[in-house]
C-alpha cells in the first residue's frame, strides 16, 4: 500500500502546497530545497492531517518523511501527484533500511522480587531482570542519565527493571515498538488489578497500579548507547510498588490473554483500545484521564463514527441490569460532553474514571472471552446491538427462522 490523500472534500491539499511552493528555494545542485520562512513548519502539520499512511509506515517518523518529500520533490509542489510520488519514495527508502537489534532499558512499578522472567509481547522480548540490569548496560545508562539533565531522576530502586529486545531500523523506532509492547503488558496488569473504586486516596494520583519508570535508554548488543538521545516521562510520579502474591500465576494468565488477542480476527482493535486505556489512566489530571479513557471505550464500541448512543447501547448490553447501566453511562456521557464543550472540570473526576473503567473492563473482557466467535469488530458490535429483553430476542429468533424458511421456499 502507498500513502494517499484522505478521501474528504474538507481537505484541499493544493491550497497548502501552493503556500509551501512560494517559500521553496531549490538548491543550486538540484538536490533538496530550503524554505524562506518559518510557516512551512506549520504547513507541514496541516498536510500530515490530510494524509493516510499505510500500516507499514505507522511507526516511522512521518513528519520527517513529509519534510523530506517537500524538500526533494523534483517538480512543482502544486502538482500534488509529484509530492505523493516523492513521499512514497521516502517511505520506501526508510523501510529499506536494515534492521538492527536494540535493547530498550526501562522499569515498571512491580516489586523487583516478583521474578516475572521473560515474555514475548507484540514480537518484542521483554525480560524482567529484577533489581538490577546486566552489568554491561549499567555504566552507559547511568552516565547518560547524569549527562542528560532530564527533568526527572531514575525510578525507585524497588521497581522491576525491564529490558525490551527489539529489531528495528533506528533507535527511535526501537523505543516506539518497545514501549508499545511494555504498555500492552502493563495494560493487562492494570485491567486485572487496578482498584474498582477508591474510598481514601489523592485525586491527583494516577489510577494505574503498574506504571512506567521515568527514564528509557536504547543500547546496542554490546551494552553501549545506540543513541545519544534520552527518553523520559515528563509528568512521571512514582507509584507505590505493586507486590503480586504469585507472579508466575499472573504471568500465565496474562500469556493466556495475549494468546486470545493474537488469535482474534480483530485483535489489533483490542490492542489499540488497551493501549489507550493504560495510557489514559497513567494521567494524574483525572479530567484528562477521563477523556482519554472514553476514547478507549469508543475504540471498541464505536470505532468509526464516535456514536455515543451506540457506545451506551453496546456497553449496557453486557450488564445484568442494562437499564441501570444505561443511566450510569448517560451520566458519564453528560460529564464528557460538558467537559469537551465548556471545559467544566469536576472535583469528582477520579470517581468518574473508576466508573468508566468498570465499563471498559466489561467490554474488553467480552471481546477477549469471545475472541473466536466473531469475524470482525463490526460483527461483534452487531451482536451488542441486539435487544437485552429475552422475550424480544425470542420474537427476533422466530422472525429470523421464518425468514430462513421463506427464502428456502423461493
Amino acid at each position: 500500500m502507498s500513502v494517499n490523500w484522505k478521501k474528504s472534500t474538507r481537505f484541499k491539499p493544493n491550497v497548502v502546497l501552493k503556500r509551501i511552493q512560494a517559500e521553496r528555494i531549490v538548491n543550486p545542485d538540484g538536490k533538496g530545497s530550503s524554505f524562506s520562512g518559518f510557516g512551512v513548519r506549520q504547513d507541514l502539520h496541516v498536510l500530515h492531517s490530510m494524509l493516510k499512511f499505510p500500516d507499514a509506515a505507522r511507526d516511522l517518523d512521518q513528519a520527517n518523511l513529509i519534510w523530506r518529500a517537500l524538500a526533494y520533490t523534483p517538480e512543482d509542489l502544486t502538482k500534488d501527484k509529484f509530492f505523493l510520488k516523492e513521499l512514497n519514495n521516502q517511505i520506501s527508502i526508510a523501510l529499506a533500511k536494515r534492521e538492527n537489534v536494540f535493547h530498550v532499558l526501562t522499569s515498571i512499578s512491580i516489586s523487583n522480587n516478583a521474578h516475572l522472567g521473560c515474555m514475548n509481547v507484540l514480537g518484542v522480548n521483554l525480560e524482567c531482570c529484577g533489581a538490577t540490569y546486566p552489568r554491561r548496560f549499567v555504566n552507559a545508562r547511568s552516565e547518560r542519565i547524569f549527562r542528560g539533565h532530564a527533568p526527572t531522576s531514575e525510578s525507585p530502586p524497588e521497581y522491576t527493571k525491564v529490558i525490551a529486545t527489539v529489531k528495528a531500523k533506528s533507535p527511535s523506532l526501537a523505543i516506539s515498538a518497545a514501549l508499545r509492547s511494555i504498555d500492552l503488558h502493563r495494560a493487562l496488569w492494570c485491567l486485572l488489578y487496578n482498584y474498582e473504586m477508591e474510598i481514601v486516596g489523592h485525586s491527583w494520583m494516577p489510577i494505574n497500579m503498574v506504571r512506567l519508570g521515568s527514564v528509557h535508554t536504547v543500547h546496542s548488543q554490546s551494552g553501549a548507547l545506540a543513541s545519544d538521545n534520552i527518553w523520559f516521562e515528563p509528568y512521571h510520579s512514582p507509584a507505590s510498588v505493586y507486590v503480586p502474591q504469585d507472579g508466575s500465576k499472573i504471568k500465565r494468565r496474562i500469556q493466556g490473554i495475549l494468546t486470545r488477542i493474537r488469535n482474534c480476527r480483530y485483535g489489533s482493535h483490542i490492542t489499540d483500545a488497551l493501549l489507550l486505556f493504560v495510557r489514559a489512566l497513567d494521567e494524574w489530571n483525572q479530567n484528562t484521564a477521563f477523556i482519554r479513557l472514553w476514547s478507549a471505550l469508543e475504540r471498541l464500541a464505536s470505532p468509526e463514527h464516535g456514536d455515543y448512543d451506540a457506545v451506551v447501547r453496546r456497553c449496557s448490553f453486557l450488564w445484568d441490569d442494562p437499564a441501570f447501566a444505561i443511566q450510569t453511562l448517560e451520566h458519564l456521557r453528560e460529564y464528557r460532553n460538558g467537559y469537551m464543550h465548556t471545559g467544566t472540570e469536576m472535583p469528582d473526576a477520579k470517581t468518574y474514571c473508576f466508573q468508566l473503567q468498570q465499563h471498559f473492563r466489561s467490554l474488553v473482557f467480552f471481546h477477549i472471552g469471545n475472541s473466536k466467535r466473531f469475524n470482525s469488530l463490526n460483527d461483534a458490535n452487531d451482536f451488542l446491538d441486539l435487544p437485552t429483553d429475552v422475550s424480544a430476542l425470542k420474537r427476533l429468533r422466530q422472525s429470523v427462522e421464518f425468514a430462513c424458511r421463506f427464502r428456502d421456499s423461493i
